[in-house]
């Protein structure tokens, strides 16, 4: 029976809500542990990831029905366990915001600001198009993850880039756009909006925790006015994962001395499995928070609680990638330990250069100051605040510290993996923004307890935030150097430029002969090309090894280049590629004819034909 027109969203989007918070739901009640959105997400997340490391593992069919029928057993069992209520004492969510009503205007402005972008540009990350969205496409078109991490011809034309992320992020994406019925960016923006939520969420409860809920509704509002947190969630990459996995990650190591301390070991798990999901580095936060519970001096049936339930399926998505590819981290050269793809791995290296060098000028961590300072004042005043609370030994800044810390490293360490620049690669910090605005806002009630002092530092919070929203609205772009009338639409100026390029390149292939297999650098023109037919095969794909291969006569190069059906290269005008196939690629005269057929402003289309018999 087909649901009429009015009925079938609004029961998409129940079944979608549905899979992101029953599952988890459950789970928190057989723990008896008290609901939490942020808990019931995360934990759903987590059961979302796993029931994708099975099927990846197994080979079982991925889609609408074994996602929703996994997701039913899971919370059906959950729901069947029988519990008692917790014992553990929390308030309910933001309940401060509804004690206050010019409070919960302000916090609303900020997100009538955040649904307006959900709604109007969702997905708005620059690579979100052919990573983390892609691969929840692939997923469900091809039903199953074997393509993925890619390895042949095949595999690297279904996905572009040679690279293992685990499919956190993608399973999310995959379950939004299954319960969707199509591939429509709006069907994740409830998944973007709940990551969001549940950071708010927990910054909220461990202010709560610290100082009472006049430093919660403080914490929550520094958090809102850190427009880099925001932004990083709305990316729709990995970066919100991650700041909801680490924030909960604290929250739940702050209950361990709780009379059920190990169920919140439990929770610590459930977090720390979203951590993992999110990248290739996930995987060292579930060993911080093992070894935050040793220092912590927890029980030790609690730290072996919470290995047990984390690490094997922290470690399930690297070692399927290093059985598969003899590598764990496949694209990234471990000090020369494991295998690479070789073409990737020179190619990427020139790519990245420029941003090998980003940190090494004094100029260069001016800038970072001049960036934390304009987008993210609350981490700034919460690092200072830090450095007090620490020399005050308040043991929960010391967690607090040791994760900071571990995020900032993971940060210095990716500016060199960053192609997009110094600003662009704070989107890594988000975990240590949300964590730094709890501190912000308990170190200033710390500092302020004059009545009238705390006035000032009131309104020097109402004002921050005043301040912060034209950012958060605009960003990455700089309200102040925009006209208001800019504002609303100044976050789509990139993807709109990222999609002239490609309807110019589109509009310039279309036309050519012989265009069914083309090769490039561009990771966006597989789904591009789809509708023209034309298939677009990536420089490092193993299909085309022997164009690199400087131990073949040239004439063996040119006749596999003939057979092979590739007869364009569609490469940037900027950039690495120009530089790299002149060095690596064997196009050689006489074997070889190569010349440029049209080109964009961006991009030139070249054409390599070789004769019907090569010159020897």
């Amino acid at each position: 029976m087909q649901l009429p027109g009015y009925l079938e969203i609004p029961l998409r989007l129940a079944l979608l809500l549905g899979g992101l918070l029953l599952p988890g739901s459950m789970l928190l009640r057989a723990l008896r542990l008290p609901w939490s959105l942020a808990a019931a997400f995360a934990t759903s997340a987590a059961t979302l990831y796993m029931v994708v490391l099975a099927f990846a593992w197994t080979g079982a069919v991925i889609s609408l029905a074994t996602l929703a029928a996994a997701l039913g057993i899971v919370t059906l069992l959950a729901r069947l366990v029988p519990a008692r209520p917790s014992t553990t004492q929390i308030s309910s969510s933001f309940a401060c915001f509804t004690q206050v009503g010019w409070w919960l205007a302000l916090y609303g402005a900020f997100w009538l600001i955040v649904a307006w972008r959900l709604g109007v540009h969702p997905l708005n990350g620059p690579d979100v198009a052919f990573r983390w969205s892609w691969l929840a496409e692939q997923m469900l078109q091809v039903g199953s993850l074997d393509f993925y991490p890619p390895r042949s011809g095949e595999d690297f034309v279904r996905y572009f880039w040679a690279e293992s992320i685990p499919p956190g992020v993608a399973g999310l994406y995959a379950w939004a756009y299954a319960c969707g019925g199509n591939s429509d960016a709006l069907w994740t923006s409830p998944v973007v909006a709940l990551q969001l939520l549940a950071v708010h969420e927990l910054v909220w409860r461990l202010a709560s925790r610290w100082g009472g809920e006049v430093v919660a509704r403080r914490a929550v509002l520094l958090a809102a006015a850190c427009p880099l947190l925001t932004w990083a969630v709305l990316l729709g990459q990995e970066t919100g994962l991650t700041a909801l996995a680490v924030t909960g990650l604290v929250w739940s190591l702050s209950h361990l001395r709780d009379e059920n301390g190990h169920r919140w070991a439990v929770l610590a798990g459930g977090f720390s499995i979203v951590a993992a999901s999110t990248r290739e580095y996930g995987a060292i936060f579930p060993v911080a928070a093992i070894a935050a519970t040793v220092w912590l001096q927890a029980p030790r049936s609690q730290s072996w609680l919470l290995a047990a339930v984390t690490l094997p399926v922290a470690f399930a998505w690297p070692l399927r990638v290093w059985q598969l590819t003899g590598n764990p981290f496949y694209s990234l050269n471990v000090f020369g330990l494991f295998a690479t793809n070789p073409i990737f791995t020179a190619w990427n290296d020139t790519l990245r250069g420029p941003a090998s060098e980003a940190l090494g000028s004094a100029e260069s961590w001016v800038s970072l100051s001049r960036y934390l300072v304009l987008w993210a004042l609350p981490a700034v005043v919460g690092l200072a605040a830090l450095v007090f609370l620490l020399v005050q030994r308040l043991r929960e800044a010391r967690i607090v510290a040791g994760f900071v810390g571990l995020v900032f490293l993971l940060w210095f360490v990716s500016v060199a993996y960053t192609a997009g620049g110094l600003f662009y690669s704070l989107r890594v910090m988000s975990p240590a923004f949300a964590l730094l605005a709890v501190v912000a806002a308990y170190g200033l009630g710390f500092c302020v307890q004059h009545p009238a002092a705390a006035r000032y530092a009131t309104l020097a919070v109402v004002l921050i935030v005043l301040e912060s929203l034209p950012k958060t609205l605009v960003l990455p772009e700089n309200p102040y150097r925009l006209g208001p009338r800019e504002w609303p639409n100044a976050a789509a100026r990139f993807p709109d430029e990222v999609r002239g390029v490609n309807e110019a390149l589109l509009a310039r292939v279309q036309p050519l002969p012989d265009r069914r297999r083309i090769l490039s650098d561009h990771a966006g023109l597989p789904r591009i090309f789809a509708p023209i037919g034309s298939e677009v095969a990536p420089l490092w794909s193993p299909e085309v090894a022997w164009l690199f291969d400087g131990t073949l006569e040239p004439e063996v190069v040119a006749q596999r280049w003939r057979q092979s059906g590739l007869r364009y290269l569609v490469m940037g005008k900027t950039g690495a590629t120009a530089g790299f196939m002149q060095k690596y690629a064997r196009w050689r005269a006489p074997y070889f004819t190569l010349q440029p057929v049209t080109e964009t402003e961006t991009h030139v289309i070249l054409e390599a034909t070789v004769p019907t018999a090569p010159a020897k």
